[in-house]
């Protein structure tokens, strides 16, 4: 069994005829992917559908197949199609809704710069929260109000 197929489960040409471009879409005759029983041993990226070309802002989405290969090995790819434009372009132009780079060399800096991000973001929101409690102690304080304790 091979590891590799076309979307629609044939062997991929040896000619590579499936990389032929149907003029009316922009698209290729057929796609690489995984084969299901590779993409079925687990995925080291979410399994995501739809992603943005950075270039015109067009979102694209995408199978099953496709979406799992990415997954699975983010670095099967060196490219994709842009539905907007009508062709294909290198990774590195795109990104998946979420903000994460599709280029798996970007992805790395991305992270790292949106977990730093999340932790600042973290310790600002907690600064505002003892900022809220500190005030509100005071103004509980200044009003001369004081808690009892009801021991019945």
């Amino acid at each position: 069994m091979s590891r590799i197929q076309l979307i629609d489960g044939s062997p991929v040409p040896e000619d590579r005829s499936h990389t032929e471009i149907d003029p009316k879409t922009g698209q290729q005759k057929g796609y690489v992917v995984l084969s299901p029983e590779e993409r079925a041993k687990g995925f080291v990226k979410p399994v995501r559908h739809s992603y943005i070309h950075e270039k015109c802002g067009g979102r694209t989405s995408m199978g099953q197949a496709l979406s799992e290969t990415y997954a699975r090995d983010p670095h099967f790819y060196s490219g994709t199609f842009c539905c907007t434009c009508g062709t294909h372009f290198p990774l590195n132009e795109f990104h998946w809704t979420d903000g994460e780079p599709m280029d798996p060399e970007k992805q790395e800096a991305w992270n790292a710069e949106r977990d730093a991000r999340e932790k600042r973001e973290r310790e600002e929101r907690r600064l505002r929260r003892i900022a809220e409690l500190e005030r509100e102690l005071a103004a509980l304080k200044g009003s001369g109000s004081t808690v009892k304790a009801d021991h019945a």
